[in-house]
C-alpha cells in the first residue's frame, strides 16, 4: 500500500480551469465554466437544454483536458453541476484510473470544496494520477429520498440518480477504473458517501465519512446489502453536532437525523465485511501540539473489504488539516495529527 500521509506540498494554482475549444464542448455535452466562477462563487447559469445535451458526453482524448473543470449535468429537468479535476499525470500513468468523489456537506458546494480541502485532494491527486469529482447538491442540501432532513427540502430532488449519472458520465468520458471509484465527504456529505454504498452497491469499492455516522435511516439497507465496501471512518469525540455516540443530529436547536453511534456504525460494518469483533491493530497518533490525538483501529482480517477507524479524540465537526468552515465555538477544533484526505486515500490505495 502507498501511503500519502506526510506529504505537505502546497500547490493551489492546481484550481485553475482549463478552456477548451468551441467543438471540444459540443462534443462533451457540458460546458467547463471559467476559473472565476468555479473559485469565487459565481452560480452555475441556467440555459435551456436540448435533447443533445442530455446525453452522455465523451470525450476522445483526456490529454486534452487537465486542471478543473465544471460540467453541467442536466437531470430532471433541472441543471445539475460538478467539478472535476483531471491531472495532468493521468495519462502518464496509463491505464484506467481510480475515481474520488469528494462531497461536500450541507450547505457546501462543489465550488467552495477544493479550497475547504486545502487542495490537498488535488495534490495527491497530481502524484497518484486519478480523478477528483466534486458532485454538487441541489441548493446546498443532499436529498437521500428519506429522512426529516430530506423531508424539509423544497423542491425535492433524486439525488440517487444524480450520482448515478455522474458516475455514468465520467466513467463514459475517461478512462476511469470502474472497479476503484471511491467516496468521501463531510459531514451530510459523509452521510452521501454511506448514501452511495447502501443504495449504488457495485458502484463504490470503499468509503471515508468524515464526522459522520450512519443514519438510521440507511441501516437496514446497509445491513441487508451483502456487496462488501470498504470503511474508513473520521470522527471526532467532542462534535457538537454528529454525537459520536449516537442520536440526532443537531445545528443550534434544530434537530436533524438521528445517527448510529460511530462504534455502532463500526460493529455494522465489520459484521458486513466478515471482520473480527476486535480490531487486529490498534495505534495511537499524536504529533501535533492540539490537545488531541487519534486512536486508529483497523480491521483488515476479512472476508469482504477491510475497516477502519480514527477515533479523533477532542476532535470536533471539522476536517482535519483542512480550513475551518464554521466558528470553533459552533464545531470544536480542527485536529492536526492527520490529515483526512491522506488518510483516505491511503485506505482507498489498498484496493487493486
Amino acid at each position: 500500500m502507498q501511503s500519502v500521509s506526510g506529504w505537505r506540498g502546497r500547490n493551489h494554482d492546481r484550481a485553475r480551469m482549463t478552456d477548451l475549444s468551441g467543438s471540444l464542448r459540443r462534443v462533451l455535452g457540458v460546458v467547463l465554466l471559467g476559473s472565476a466562477c468555479a473559485m469565487s462563487g459565481c452560480g452555475v447559469p441556467k440555459v435551456q437544454t436540448t435533447d443533445d445535451e442530455l446525453r452522455t458526453p465523451r470525450i476522445p482524448s483526456p490529454q486534452s483536458v487537465t486542471g478543473l473543470q465544471a460540467w453541467r449535468l442536466p437531470l430532471d429537468g433541472l441543471n445539475r453541476s460538478f467539478l472535476l479535476y483531471v491531472p495532468p499525470t493521468a495519462a502518464t500513468q496509463g491505464g484506467d484510473r481510480p475515481l474520488v468523489l469528494m462531497i461536500h456537506g450541507g450547505g457546501g458546494t462543489a465550488r467552495g470544496t477544493p479550497r475547504f480541502t486545502d487542495y490537498r485532494w488535488q495534490e495527491i491527486a497530481d502524484e497518484f494520477g486519478f480523478y477528483v469529482a466534486y458532485p454538487n447538491a441541489f441548493d446546498r442540501f443532499w436529498d437521500f429520498g428519506e429522512g426529516r432532513t430530506s423531508g424539509r427540502l423544497d423542491p425535492r430532488v433524486d439525488d440517487l440518480a444524480y450520482f448515478r449519472r455522474l458516475l455514468d458520465t465520467v466513467s463514459d468520458a475517461l478512462p476511469i477504473d470502474r472497479n476503484r471509484v471511491f467516496a468521501t465527504g463531510i459531514s451530510r456529505g459523509g452521510q452521501a458517501s454511506f448514501f452511495l454504498a447502501c443504495r449504488l452497491p457495485g458502484r463504490i469499492r470503499a468509503i471515508a465519512p468524515i464526522a459522520m455516522s450512519l443514519a438510521a435511516f440507511l441501516e437496514d439497507d446497509c445491513r441487508r446489502e451483502s456487496t462488501p465496501v470498504g470503511l474508513a471512518v473520521i470522527n471526532g469525540t467532542e462534535d457538537p453536532m454528529v454525537p459520536y455516540d449516537g442520536g440526532y443530529i443537531t445545528f443550534g436547536n434544530d434537530r436533524r437525523d438521528r445517527v448510529l453511534s460511530t462504534d455502532g456504525t463500526i460493529a455494522l460494518w465489520t459484521e458486513r465485511n466478515g471482520c473480527g469483533a476486535a480490531a487486529d491493530s490498534v495505534r495511537i497518533i499524536d504529533t501535533a501540539d492540539d490537545g488531541m490525538r487519534v486512536v486508529r483501529s483497523d480491521w483488515t482480517s476479512c472476508t469482504g473489504a477491510p475497516v477502519a477507524l480514527f477515533r479523533i479524540e477532542g476532535g470536533g465537526h471539522t476536517f482535519p488539516s483542512g480550513r475551518r468552515s464554521l466558528l470553533e465555538i459552533i464545531a470544536g477544533p480542527v485536529n492536526q495529527d492527520i490529515n483526512a484526505a491522506d488518510e483516505a486515500w491511503a485506505f482507498f490505495s489498498r484496493f487493486e
